[in-house]
């Protein structure tokens, strides 16, 4: 039985993760970055890998986050949105690569249990995974965000609520500054009445690729009014290029 290729170089064989060695130590781990919305930050922080325990320690904002109040307490990305994993993301997404999702979701719930083990913050009581709108959804057959956070679930026993608000159409992100992304996003989601549970809980919404927090920060925003005791965000990978203001 032949073995099955790294699903980074296509080549060598891979380990139980997906990758071989060399390409899985290679992967556009996100180095420690901005204490609020994760981006990666320039200086004595820059090329750190997440592995390490460094990236648990309270590092500076951003310049975005020192003058803009974000509606949840921390975003955690495991991976920067670069070769190879969003090329994996997007075959993930576009054309139904699950090997691809598994290889990556494999390294996302390590990289959650791990930043919980070392700094002893408790764990979420649920899981809000992004809804896509319906139209999306029908056209891809599947929420991505859904998935990450049942493949989480399974592994943590953390409950999933998958249904916690709707998400109405709305203008493409694409081609939009941060600050247009933001407003573009106001009042697109709405809480769902399932969206009781999460009073007095802390949650974790999961995503799977973070550009500017504008999305998750508008789903936030919609489950605060629930009066929720914290709000965590938890992405696969996290872009480092900001559009322009």
């Amino acid at each position: 039985m032949l073995a099955t290729p790294c699903l980074a170089c296509l080549v060598v064989p891979a380990r139980q993760r997906g990758f071989c060695s060399d390409c899985e130590e290679d992967l556009p781990w996100q180095p420690p970055g901005c204490h609020r919305c994760g981006v990666a930050l320039t200086g004595q922080w820059a090329g750190e890998s997440t592995t390490s325990k460094a990236q648990h320690l309270l590092v500076p904002l951003c310049s975005r986050c020192h003058h803009q109040p974000l509606a949840f307490s921390r975003c955690h990305c495991t991976f920067a949105y670069e070769p190879p994993v969003s090329d994996m993301i997007r075959r993930f997404k576009d054309n139904a690569g699950f090997a691809e999702f598994r290889a990556l979701c494999n390294c996302f719930t390590e990289h959650f249990l791990q930043f919980h083990d070392d700094t002893g913050q408790p764990l979420p009581e649920l899981l809000l995974p992004v809804p896509l709108h319906a139209s999306r959804l029908r056209a891809r057959g599947f929420n991505q965000a859904l998935l990450l956070a049942k493949r989480l679930s399974r592994r943590t026993g953390i409950p999933v609520l998958a249904d916690s608000c709707w998400r109405q159409a709305g203008p493409p992100q694409r081609g939009l500054n941060a600050e247009d992304r933001l407003l573009n996003m106001q009042n697109v989601f709405r809480p769902l009445p399932r969206a009781a549970l999460t009073s007095g809980r802390r949650l974790a919404i999961i995503d799977d690729v973070v550009t500017t927090t504008a999305t998750t920060q508008a789903m936030a925003s919609a489950m605060r009014s629930d009066a929720v005791t914290s709000i965590d965000v938890w992405a696969l990978a996290r872009s480092n290029h900001q559009p322009e203001s």
